[in-house]
């Protein structure tokens, strides 16, 4: 489709706005699984273009994210002009405009809808205005959500300890101004990528950069005015072994204890709650991620529908490649309406990324 232009201020997005962008030399919507940030548009546009001087940042552009779906609305964050006369324009999608609403509470969620709310009023409350609304077809078990401290929104959805996502589990989905959360977004598409058939390219990717197989727990706090430190055992990923040594990080178990003034735990306990922590993670030490370059042939059933957190078969046995999993990342060139790139993997938090959140670093 051809992407339009549209007012900082549109909501119907029922006209043709400011106009559509038919001149623009490419434009490219990229969407990952689960991610913040990780929704936006890229487009590069000639300076000479019919609505050059119509693009300004906070103004929306409208473009469809993948196949066969309503286009979505990208606000214009970045505006780079070079010397070469081509202006390179990122716009993120809407909803990443709840990285700059801030709330905060504890309560007590029941569902998906009525903790969102909660967290919306508290925003409000605070001066905000809150122009999303939510939605999802999970089942709640009756959890306390606390950010008691000022949290950005999206960190109350995903991303931060605590989070809806990391208590709840599912599939984001961005629609517009909704939020939905799905407990599976994706669906079997039953479409086998294969080289020589509907492949151009393909690229897989094992890092080990920021592997960790194991942790010290430790426990740090006040005891009769002395500032008092209790370390754990190191604590071991049950699949440690496979890799060729051990690698360790320290890991701060002290907000997982509810203790009494001047009380503090056994060195055991800390140990208890760093494998506990390890052995929830430990099948998420390694990723592979497989990046492929896919072109839709006409006769395979379903190939025009393929979505994020859809599952695929990736196929290439000259890389040794055979895959079955879902698609966690897009790239849909909205000018010729095809995928640029799929990638079919694990883009999700590491165990090195939950410790450094639970050190602060």
């Amino acid at each position: 489709m051809i992407p339009v232009l549209y007012p900082a201020t549109e909501t119907a997005f029922t006209t043709n706005g400011l106009g559509g962008l038919p001149d623009a030399i490419n434009c490219i919507v990229t969407e990952q699984r689960n991610t913040q940030g990780g929704y936006y548009l890229e487009m590069d546009y000639p300076i000479d273009g019919l609505h050059y001087a119509d693009i300004a940042p906070d103004r929306i552009i409208y473009a469809a994210p993948f196949m066969g779906v309503t286009p979505q609305p990208f606000r214009i964050s970045r505006i780079n002009r070079p010397i070469n006369g081509i202006v390179h324009i990122e716009a993120p999608h809407i909803s990443a405009q709840l990285q700059k609403i801030t709330t905060s509470g504890t309560f007590t969620a029941r569902s998906f809808t009525g903790i969102t709310y909660d967290f919306a009023e508290a925003a409000r409350d605070l001066g905000q205005t809150f122009p999303f609304w939510f939605s999802s077809d999970k089942t709640f078990t009756e959890t306390q959500i606390s950010f008691p401290e000022p949290t950005p929104f999206m960190d109350v959805l995903l991303g931060a300890e605590g989070s809806i996502l990391d208590t709840f589990g599912g599939e984001y989905e961005w629609n517009g101004r909704e939020v939905v959360l799905h407990d599976s977004r994706g669906v079997d598409s039953g479409l086998e990528i294969r080289y020589g058939v509907n492949m151009s390219d393909l690229e897989a990717e094992t890092d080990a950069t920021e592997l960790v197989t194991a942790c010290v727990p430790f426990w740090k706090g006040t005891v009769n005015e002395q500032d008092v430190v209790v370390i754990g055992d190191m604590c071991e990923a049950d699949n440690a072994d496979a890799y060729a040594y051990v690698r360790c990080v320290p890991l701060d178990v002290s907000e997982q204890f509810d203790l009494e003034q001047d009380q503090q735990p056994t060195a055991a306990q800390v140990t208890a709650k760093g494998q506990a922590f390890i052995n929830s993670t430990s099948r998420k030490l390694l990723q592979t991620s497989i990046r492929v370059s896919y072109e839709p042939t006409t006769s395979g059933i379903g190939e025009r529908r393929i979505n994020l957190c859809d599952t695929v078969r990736v196929v290439y046995p000259d890389l040794n490649v055979s895959s079955v999993s879902k698609v966690v990342e897009t790239k849909y060139n909205t000018l010729t309406e095809q995928y640029d790139e799929l990638t079919i993997g694990s883009i999700q938090q590491t165990i090195v990324d939950t410790v450094a959140k639970m050190i602060g670093g």
